[in-house]
């Protein structure tokens, strides 16, 4: 067999131990045959057949390529319908620029069309190959807090006067528009709330989450089985954090934290997900601050979040001091990151990629 030759074929359960060493060399850090367990078999939403709606690449006895997808509940209008996302894209360093990718994907969407409607993701920088195939792509905004600029402008800048600059630049812009909290408290909407930090999820999210999705049009359904497997603490250290009514006692809103790196910088914490009743705005706000009083005082520099920037929760962040990094990305050429969406059905509803209300929970689970 020729040294980079390779075949496609439908992944076995008997693949898991090389598909983790394919990971282990791509992505970096550790898998686990428990990890890909959580991941695929215990989805709530489900687990295709035995094997899943999963592809690999392989050469012999080694796997060289992977992608799959998984289904997700999703709220379309409506409706609920599952859908299935794209994961765990990956293809061995010396097998690239062979067109594995893009047979995968072709083979993938080929396999998965006839059991769900649409097919979404969240790519890294090749979003463009999916383009090239017929995906639709939507930029995505992130939004940053930075509480201490010098580290994080050390890393991406190695001249001292560029460091200077965008010091400056942030605390412009971010004071330009920073109000105080206590302003928020007087003029925003919402009962009074007590935050409290929970290891899970409790049954009662299920009543919370059916009021709590009526403002969206399309989003990942966040009920408490999804969201107990999603954050589940054997796989992610995550602080989960509810507000619940000081008057009766019930769930109004809830936030989920996690520490995180961005080119080596550690000191970054992740709003991974942020949620609360409609007009509560006065819940998100305490929420949102008290994330800030968090990262304070662990000393860290850097606030990160992902929501739509047409959501009222992108508006209370920028009267906080975070500032929307989608413009700004693309000036220094970043890669921004994508929403993208494949129709699968030729009948049926797909959603507007532009109501699509996301944050960082939605993307690809490692």
């Amino acid at each position: 067999m020729n040294e980079k030759s390779f075949s496609l074929r439908r992944f076995a359960l008997s693949d898991v131990s090389n598909v983790i060493k394919l990971f282990e060399l791509v992505f970096g850090g550790r898998f686990s045959p428990e990890w890909w367990n959580w991941k695929y078999k215990e989805n709530p939403a489900g687990f295709w057949g035995k094997q899943g709606d999963i592809w690999i690449a392989e050469n012999g006895n080694e796997v060289v390529g992977h992608l799959a997808v998984i289904p997700e509940k999703i709220k379309l209008g409506s409706e609920t319908v599952t859908a299935a996302q794209l994961v765990d894209g990956a293809t061995h360093p010396e097998y690239r620029r062979l067109g594995i990718f893009r047979k995968l994907v072709r083979e993938v969407c080929s396999e998965a069309e006839s059991r769900y409607g649409f097919i979404f993701g969240f790519p890294d920088e090749f979003h463009k190959v999916y383009q090239r195939l017929g995906w639709k792509s939507f930029r995505m905004v992130e939004f940053l807090n930075v509480l201490n600029s010098d580290r994080p402008l050390k890393t991406f800048f190695n001249n001292n006067l560029l460091v200077w600059f965008g010091k400056m630049a942030f605390r412009v812009f971010r004071d330009s528009r920073y109000l105080s909290p206590r302003l928020f408290l007087k003029k925003y909407p919402g009962v009074a709330v007590e935050i409290s930090k929970v290891e899970r999820f409790p049954d009662e999210i299920d009543s919370f989450w059916k009021q709590a999705r009526l403002e969206y049009e399309t989003i990942i359904e966040r009920t408490a089985a999804f969201l107990n497997w999603r954050f589940s603490r054997y796989f992610g250290n995550y602080q989960i954090y509810l507000a619940r009514s000081v008057e009766k006692g019930d769930v109004v809103g809830y936030m989920v934290l996690k520490k995180t790196e961005i080119r080596g910088v550690q000191d970054i914490l992740d709003i991974v997900d942020l949620h609360a009743l409609p007009d509560e705005n006065k819940c998100v706000l305490q929420l949102i601050s008290l994330a800030t009083a968090i990262a304070k005082n662990e000393g860290l520099d850097l606030i990160h979040c992902r929501v739509p920037k047409w959501h009222e929760y992108a508006k209370i962040m920028r009267k906080l001091g975070f500032v929307s990094l989608g413009a700004t990305l693309e000036w220094v050429k970043l890669y921004q990151p994508r929403l993208i969406l494949y129709r699968t059905a030729e009948v049926g509803k797909i959603p507007r990629i532009q109501t699509w209300f996301y944050t960082l929970a939605d993307t690809d689970y490692a």
